[in-house]
């Protein structure tokens, strides 16, 4: 998965940042669940989903706020 920046995430609508959320959440799922069992040879995948989901959650909470 590409790393986009929050402004990247600043011009989509609210149901594509859902979306995108969704595939975050899935794609982080899927990596600590290969992680564990060993698999995952680029760990630094983990730490970029975490930050993408907070990325994310964070302009979706700033569209709910205005």
């Amino acid at each position: 998965m590409a790393k986009k920046k929050l402004k990247d995430y600043k011009g989509m609508k609210k149901e594509d940042l859902k979306k995108e959320l969704m595939a975050n959440r899935k794609s982080l799922f899927e990596n600590s669940f290969k992680h564990k069992m060993g698999q995952l040879k680029e760990s630094h995948l983990l730490k970029e989903s975490r930050k993408n989901i907070a990325k994310i959650k964070t302009e979706l909470n700033s569209k709910d706020a205005s």
